[in-house]
């Protein structure tokens, strides 16, 4: 009996004493597994603020004034309730993608798929953008598309929203009354200054105008971009004719103009100019101007063509960057390149013929920039990422996944420290998978995040969205989670057990105090080692119960 005791602790010694590997990161989920069906942060700031937006949020409101319940009865499994608001689980999901199938329909409830928050590791506040609050419910309509982008260190948000969506009744000339669902502009740019939203349209808002903000200095400086000049006279004869009863047809002119701002959207290419801009916002909420910035492109006064601009990112002394229309190399071909806005002036990365189109996408305090290029590598177009030094104008493609692989740059901190994501490797089935990276622009160390983080993680960094100054980074993350159901419960088989789905999370990157990269093939093999031996030692165990069981079995009576 003492051999089996000690061939127990013996097996009991070596389980725990597997080496113990740390991590360069710990993955912390941010706190929305039961407010929808997947989040992707945006950005990060330095007390560790993060935005996010939220995919399919649970419990959408339904409103059942504008169902059809005689024509949905054959679809429905209890009618009467359903005529009430009280829905069963597969009514309310048949409900909502029958809704959500009839977007932009002014004669259908609109539902946002999209919610945008400001999180921390244990709390979610939403920002509700250009949603209605409705006093019957005593909540938000849920009615409005917002997306947050950017945060800086005061904590003030900026992202972009449509319009909340209202109903008017109207009769039409047959004496019929028809509920249309409706609201006044497209889609606009917000930013929320202490906790109050302000708005931030396009200079050009014929027909609601289109714009939107994706970052915000510490100076309460936003970038973004929004329509500045109409061009299509006969748009414009169209918006005009909306307040003629005679022209607009049998709607009413809200419905008139709410189609127009849908065709502004769709075909604002052929419609209107767009160009990047800086709102420069006060900390009362009020906008003290609206810089429109300049192209690499100084189109004649005769030039028809419509170009559009973006500015996607902003440090705190307001360089800008984005992209511009502009040359392709020593040619006037137009193409698309990565913008660096200064003042007046616009300048971009150094390219070559190989390089067919560039875009930035951040910078940091030293003037820094990141983004991507569509560049020839042995004979091909892929998308690589770059770093340009501004003051230095030096443009690098540093070694990424490999040499065929796409890498898109998302940011860059004042550490020099730059994040992205691009195609890591291919699988067996050929198709590449996609993994998140972190470059170290000082000592030009690359490397996959996956790699920084235990090994046998329960995540799957696929892209990072933003790192702070302290190096922790915001990133979407693939986890295989409980399958939960538009009211936010899980779900379960038939046998009791969890119904398990792979999503994307938001997920927290802390780095961990002297932590180092794992070895992780290694401790695969001590794994395989030590259980071979623990298998053996077992089956000792075994041998050893067997052979003290035939010794104590007593004999049977002859």
């Amino acid at each position: 009996m003492k051999k089996i005791q000690l061939v127990i602790a013996l097996s009991c010694s070596i389980l725990v004493g597997f080496k113990v590997y740390a991590a360069q990161y710990q993955v912390i989920e941010l706190p929305f597994t039961e407010l929808g069906d997947s989040a992707s942060p945006t950005d990060i700031n330095s007390i560790g603020e993060v935005t996010v937006n939220l995919v399919n949020k649970y419990n959408p409101p339904i409103d059942i004034s504008l169902l059809n319940f005689d024509a949905l009865s054959i679809y429905l499994t209890d009618v009467e309730s359903a005529k009430v608001g009280d829905f069963n689980d597969e009514d309310y999901a048949f409900l909502y993608s029958y809704i959500q199938s009839s977007a932009e329909n002014q004669l259908y409830q609109q539902i946002s798929a999209l919610n945008a928050y400001i999180a921390t590791e244990s709390d979610a506040e939403e920002l509700h953008g250009f949603d209605i609050f409705d006093s019957e419910t005593d909540d938000y309509t849920n009615s409005a598309y917002v997306s947050a982008q950017g945060i800086n260190d005061f904590g003030y948000a900026v992202g972009y929203s449509h319009d909340g969506f209202y109903t008017l009744d109207y009769i039409n000339e047959d004496i019929d009354d028809i509920t249309y669902v409706l609201n006044d502009f497209y889609v606009r740019g917000f930013a929320y200054i202490d906790g109050d939203k302000v708005a931030l349209p396009p200079p050009e808002t014929t027909a609601g105008g289109l714009s939107y903000a994706f970052d915000i200095n510490d100076s309460n400086q936003v970038v973004g971009f929004g329509t500045t000049e109409l061009v299509s006279e006969a748009f414009a004869q169209s918006v005009e004719d909306c307040a003629n009863d005679d022209l607009r047809g049998d709607v009413p002119e809200e419905s008139c103009l709410r189609s127009l701002s849908i065709d502004l959207n769709t075909s604002v290419s052929t419609i209107s100019q767009r160009r990047g801009i800086i709102w420069q916002v006060d900390e009362r909420g009020s906008i003290r101007d609206t810089y429109v910035l300049a192209m690499l492109i100084a189109p004649e006064s005769d030039d028809e063509t419509i170009y559009s601009s973006t500015a996607v990112a902003i440090n705190d002394y307001g360089v800008a960057v984005g992209e511009s229309p502009g040359y392709y190399f020593d040619t006037t071909t137009v193409t698309t390149s990565a913008a660096i806005y200064i003042d007046d002036e616009v300048s971009t990365i150094n390219q070559d013929e190989e390089v067919y189109s560039s875009t930035a996408t951040a910078i940091n305090n030293d003037n820094i920039v990141v983004g991507y290029a569509s560049k020839l590598v042995n004979g091909s177009l892929v998308n690589k990422f770059f770093v340009h030094d501004v003051d230095a104008d030096v443009t690098e493609y540093p070694d990424d996944f490999y040499t065929s692989a796409n890498s898109y740059a998302t940011d860059i901190n004042d550490q020099n420290m730059i994040i992205g994501y691009g195609e890591s490797e291919f699988t067996t089935s050929g198709t590449s998978r996609t993994g998140a990276f972190l470059y170290d622009y000082r000592n030009d160390i690359f490397n996959e995040i996956n790699t920084l983080i235990e090994c046998n993680s329960a995540y799957n960094i696929v892209e990072a969205q933003s790192i702070n100054d302290d190096n922790t980074i915001v990133a979407t993350a693939t986890v295989t989670e409980a399958s939960r159901n538009l009211s936010g419960e899980i779900i379960y088989d038939d046998y009791g057990a969890e119904v398990e789905t792979t999503h994307y999370v938001a997920v927290k990157l802390e780095p961990i105090s002297g932590g180092s990269i794992d070895n992780c093939d290694a401790l695969e093999d001590e794994v395989l080692r030590q259980g071979g031996i623990i298998y053996w030692l077992l089956l000792l165990i075994h041998v050893g119960l067997l052979r003290l069981y035939c010794v104590k079995k007593p004999k049977l009576n002859s």
